[in-house]
């Protein structure tokens, strides 16, 4: 074991909303685990997602940069998409890879489809397993412990060809329970020291909770509120009160199972002494300015975060804005002293992006200002008067207004004046190269 390095643990949680946590919001009682263990370590309340949907996130919170927008994709495009996130990943030196440098062995578990071989996740790990339907690493049983799901699996693979589509849809029902004994087996044998991420997709739509951790959907209910989530997700209609909140408490069940599996994950690493690190890519809309799931906006359902950190000698809550994009430097100045600081990696402006870099954000403690790109539009929101981001102030704070266009541009030129220096290093390399 390298002298005086403590192990790592970051357990990343896709589409969990801050405000389902009791730690940031008292009002809730889904997460008693989570809140646990925040409570006994660092815990910030104003944790800021890079993107609202995990494309547009993940990649810039493992590299701690975003990502330049050539043209050549599509939003329609899959592969493109997973092409351009491969590029960023492979382009800078990411969080796996500088711990890697660090001493540390890498494993890794992700169940999200967008972070895999395919889009260069896997650089900087040791060890990497994809739990997903056409993984080299593990079997559809993985996916899920499900009986149901191991019926319906079973049975559409029977058929003929694939006459739903089923082969690309079945890993968006992974489940953690169904992978857990690989995490444990990997846990237990892992040399130190060790950092270890584990991505989980349960709180991602569909919400198909395990029984055990339901509470408010029974089975029809819950199966009721996948279809009704959808008809919301693809049409203009306004969907009824009562379905409203149907896919609520099917939602709900979902982060009442991701405490579980936090439980479960910390019994398996109490042993090895870790420091764990926990968060979600981004967050969810359940109905909030007319949205399900994490469309291409950057409203706070969609972007604010649980993110505590466990095992250190302090414990405190910690409300100034930490942006995930810090993630990496906040784990690496763990890997360098065992500690760090949390006024290191706060900060007063946070910026945000969708994928496609159309709509971008700036948010201050106060303050939110939203730009759409393409269409010109621009909206501010005062959320300590309006959390909900319902009334667009822009008029009556134009200075403000004003004031965050002006860093947005900043920012933009800055980035612009980056992706030109990269370029041009890596001609004169390439050049180097032939000579």
């Amino acid at each position: 074991m390298v002298a005086d390095k403590r192990n790592l643990v970051m357990v990343t949680v896709d589409s969990l909303r801050a405000d389902h946590c009791g730690f940031v919001n008292a009002e809730s009682d889904l997460t008693p685990a989570v809140d646990q263990l925040a409570d006994e370590g660092l815990s910030f309340t104003q944790a800021i997602a890079p993107g609202p949907r995990t494309p547009s996130s993940v990649p810039v919170f493992f590299t701690g940069e975003f990502m330049t927008d050539d043209g050549s994709w599509t939003m329609a495009d899959w592969q493109g998409r997973q092409a351009r996130i491969g590029e960023h990943m492979r382009r800078f030196t990411h969080l796996s890879e500088r711990l890697q440098c660090q001493g540390y062995e890498t494993a890794a578990f992700t169940a999200n489809p967008w972070t895999t071989r395919e889009s260069s996740f896997d650089l900087g790990f040791d060890a990497f397993t994809e739990i997903s339907a056409d993984s080299p690493d593990v079997s559809a049983k993985h996916l899920s412990d499900s009986t149901l799901f191991k019926l319906a699996d079973a049975g559409i693979e029977s058929l003929p060809g694939d006459p739903f589509g089923w082969s690309s849809k079945k890993e968006w029902f992974s489940q953690w329970p169904g992978s857990f004994d690989l995490v444990e087996e990997a846990i237990s044998e892992l040399p130190e020291p060790f950092f270890l991420w584990v991505f989980i997709l349960d709180s991602h739509q569909p919400y198909i909770t395990p029984r055990r951790y339901r509470e408010e959907s029974a089975a029809w209910e819950m199966y009721y509120a996948i279809l009704r989530y959808w008809q919301g997700e693809t049409t203009e209609e306004e969907l009824p009160e009562r379905a409203r909140e149907l896919i609520g408490g099917a939602y709900r069940d979902e982060v009442r199972s991701v405490d579980a599996f936090v439980k479960y994950i910390h019994e398996a690493t109490r042993d090895r002494d870790p420091v764990t690190v926990f968060t979600s890519d981004h967050g969810e809309a359940i109905g909030e300015h007319g949205n399900f799931g994490h469309e291409q906006t950057l409203f706070e359902e969609n972007l604010r975060v649980p993110l505590f950190v466990h095992g250190l000698d302090a414990s405190a809550a910690v409300d100034e804005q930490l942006p995930l994009r810090e993630v990496p430097e906040l784990l690496v100045d763990l890997a360098e002293t065992g500690e760090f600081d949390p006024q290191n990696h706060t900060q007063r402006f946070v910026i945000s992006k969708t994928e496609n870099n159309r709509t971008r954000s700036v948010r201050t403690p106060r303050w939110k200002f939203i730009s759409d790109v393409e269409t010109g539009t621009e909206q501010l929101y005062e959320l300590g008067a309006d959390p909900g981001e319902t009334t667009d102030v822009r008029a009556e704070y134009a200075e403000v207004g004003s004031l965050l266009a002006g860093l947005l541009d900043r920012h933009e030129t800055t980035q612009a004046e980056k992706a030109t220096i990269e370029e041009a290093t890596s001609d004169l390399l390439a050049t180097e190269g032939s000579l």
